[in-house]
């Protein structure tokens, strides 16, 4: 059932509203305890990997430490045998109770049939159903996010699978699983951000992420909430693929009407732009990178809001001589803020190409600041006592993707004009 509200001059139709659950997956059942009695209460049913501690407990114990219902799961076993809560069913095995049953189908390694999956598993009539399969085009994930309907889980696993798996709630999939520590599941941190007060809008724009890999990205937590404030029927995703060329033809055939454009493709979505006849914005020709696209009513703008946001973090940085430890496109981006504002250049990367230093010598930079725009995990000597700006977010980088997602955003908003 799809509700409506009229919003100005937007009509925004709604789904039902996902539940949030939260899996436990701990080695013992006194730290499974624990960890349910340590949640606060910004989720809506928990689940019990019992199968990480031997497949069964003490289920009483379990049920008293909360008062959200609990879904059992012995994954890989034999269904719990219990009288409380919800039990998880693997599809096949036998239904005891389907008023208590969560009836679950796994494919680890591709994407069945749908259709007839589907109709199988709902006859039983089980309180819950969930089909978990791994998609690996976008065309794919399409096809999953297509097949849902009322009463119905879908979950798309896999870097892949990370694209339906963040939609699927804005399409009405019932339950969306997130763990603490639980393997390969988005944590609770990511996932409530994007789905603030539950309340979705059916997306009429879908917009995401392009890289490869994206799946660390915690854009989806900053541009949902962004169109929530704006009241506008958008929904964010992720789209990690190993090409540009699978999400440009997505791009193009309307699937996606704005997209985030990260390492490797920046350079990418700017040929890309240039071959499309796009509105090309100074930024990006002056970094020779785009990291935003967006389709509007008169045709498709391709900007570089990485310079954006490092012109709203120069604002406040007193420098003259600047170095720039990178030589990708955000190392490119950050060169024409700084230029800009009048900073002297140095260039440092672990290859020294197109004029640029060994990596090395930056520890003996003389300047009053350095703009670090490798990724994660690589050692960056930083003079001490230096003024920094990074782009990785084990590195503080958190603060680049707010700032240039201000005007990225504001883009994105275009596309509903």
């Amino acid at each position: 059932m799809i509700a409506s509200v009229r919003s100005g001059r937007m009509t925004t139709a709604y789904t039902p509203e996902v539940q949030l659950v939260v899996t436990i997956y701990e080695p013992t059942q006194d730290a499974a305890i624990d960890a349910i009695r340590s949640l606060r209460d910004d989720h809506d049913m928990i689940e019990v990997r019992l199968d990480a501690f031997g497949g069964t407990g003490d289920f009483p114990a379990f049920c008293g430490a909360t008062a959200k219902p609990i879904i059992f799961t012995n994954r890989g076993g034999d269904p719990p045998e219990t009288d409380l809560g919800f039990v998880d069913v693997e599809y096949g095995r036998k239904i005891k109770d389907p008023r208590r049953t969560v009836l679950s189908f796994h494919d680890f390694e591709d994407m069945p049939d749908l259709n007839p999956l589907i109709d199988a598993m709902t006859a039983f009539g089980c309180a819950h159903t969930k089909i978990a399969v791994t998609p690996l085009t976008l065309r794919e994930n399409d096809a999953l996010l297509a097949a849902i309907k009322p009463g119905l889980t879908i979950i798309g696993m896999g870097e892949h699978g990370l694209y339906s798996r963040i939609l699927a709630p804005f399409f009405g999939s019932e339950l969306f699983f997130a763990g603490i520590a639980a393997p390969g599941q988005l944590s609770l941190e990511r996932v409530l951000p994007i789905y603030g007060d539950r309340k979705l809008p059916k997306p009429e724009k879908i917009f995401a992420i392009a890289g490869n890999p994206a799946g660390h990205s915690l854009s989806p937590a900053i541009h949902n909430p962004l169109f929530r404030k704006n009241r506008v029927p958008g929904a964010y995703t992720i789209a990690s693929f190993e090409t540009f060329d699978e999400i440009a033809e997505a791009f193009q055939r309307g699937r996606i009407a704005g997209l985030s454009v990260t390492a490797p493709f920046k350079a990418d979505a700017l040929a890309f732009a240039k071959r499309i006849g796009a509105d090309i914005r100074p930024n990006a020709y002056e970094a020779e990178a785009a990291n935003t696209l967006v389709r509007t009513k008169i045709g498709v703008i391709a900007d570089n809001t990485d310079v954006d946001g490092f012109e709203i973090l120069l604002r406040g940085v007193h420098a003259r001589r600047a170095a720039v430890a990178g030589a990708g496109a955000t190392a490119r981006a950050a060169i024409v803020a700084l230029r800009r504002g009048g900073k002297e250049v140095r260039l440092y990367n672990r290859n020294p190409k197109f004029g640029a230093e060994p990596l090395d010598n930056l520890s003996s930079f003389k300047g009053d600041l350095v703009v670090d725009t490798l990724p994660p995990g690589v050692h960056v000597p930083i003079p001490s006592g230096m003024t920094t700006i990074a782009a990785a977010y084990d590195r503080g980088g958190l603060q680049l993707l707010q700032a240039q997602a201000i005007r990225q955003n504001a883009l994105f908003l275009e596309a509903f004009r």
